[in-house]
């Protein structure tokens, strides 16, 4: 008879496409993953796996084994979840974030997740939320902090929180022009990525105000914005909790334009399954933790 090991072994290679990956996502060799699925196989008396497809796909029967074997291993987590406290996970966990998160509430948040679970690893991975749901698809993520709302086939979401976005620039650039309209003309825009949802958002409010020749630069890095802002190069238009120590500095200052930018909403996401017990754990803690306390502590 098959265990449980030999089912996660052919779950992960069915979702990964590869033994490679699947044996460095349950921390195991090559040789290893490649044992079990050989047992698994003898067990069942035939193969599972399609091997010579790239990436490697199940057989036909083996399409049918799967869909049970995901069963068997989430019937298996729910009865032994009642005797697993959460603290005692150790295994390694896989977030994905946006960078407004990371520069607003992630790291009080990562301190506090630290203590619930002192015996995790996590892998961060900070990048836009095109990259970040592709990631959570191919099941490289246990969860995502992403820009949405996002509707993401077999995956679940909860909202996290809402930060409105603002018209950001060093003080002596508005001094230096007769109003925040003929600052708009003179100076470029500062924003996210062309392929993010406050970018196309942006886009939309200056075509729709007679606006859209003004020019828009892009950076994956919010970081980078700020400084570019700092330095009388453009016009931010992010949230300004990313820059609250800056603006309560006096370094930089919201301006007033004739546009306003929509709230930016952020949602946790993650994929059902046998395993996903603790991204539905992360996630709620993350919905309810203090998140306003978070940043004051770090202004």
């Amino acid at each position: 008879m098959f265990d449980f090991k030999e089912l996660e072994a052919f779950v992960w290679i069915v979702r990964l496409g590869s033994f490679r990956q699947a044996a460095r996502h349950l921390h195991l060799t090559q040789p290893s993953i490649s044992d079990r699925i050989a047992r698994l196989e003898d067990t069942l008396g035939e193969q599972i796996l399609e091997r010579n497809q790239r990436p490697i796909k199940p057989t036909l029967r083996g399409r049918e084994f799967f869909r049970h074997a995901e069963k068997m291993l989430q019937a298996r987590q729910k009865a032994l979840l009642p005797f697993q406290p959460e603290s005692s996970f150790s295994g390694t966990f896989h977030l994905g974030v946006v960078e407004t998160i990371v520069h607003s509430w992630l790291p009080a948040f990562l301190t506090d997740l630290s203590g619930r679970y002192p015996a995790m690893t996590l892998e961060l991975e900070v990048d836009t939320t095109t990259r970040l749901l592709q990631r959570l698809q191919s099941h490289e993520l246990d969860l995502a902090f992403v820009t949405g709302p996002v509707e993401l086939e077999d995956s679940l979401h909860q909202r996290l929180c809402s930060y409105p976005v603002s018209f950001i620039t060093r003080p002596s650039l508005l001094e230096s022009v007769g109003s925040s309209k003929e600052l708009l003309e003179r100076y470029p825009l500062l924003t996210y990525p062309r392929d993010s949802r406050p970018f196309l958002e942006l886009q939309g409010l200056l075509y729709g105000a007679g606006l859209s020749h003004i020019k828009v630069h892009n950076s994956g890095s919010l970081w980078t914005i700020v400084r570019l802002a700092m330095a009388g190069f453009g016009i931010g238009v992010i949230p300004p909790v990313i820059c609250a120590p800056e603006l309560a500095r006096g370094e930089l200052s919201l301006v007033d334009m004739p546009i306003s930018p929509p709230n930016l909403n952020f949602y946790s996401l993650w994929s059902p399954g046998h395993d996903s017990y603790i991204a539905e754990a992360i996630s709620a803690h993350a919905v309810s933790f203090d998140k306003e306390k978070a940043v004051d502590f770090y202004r």
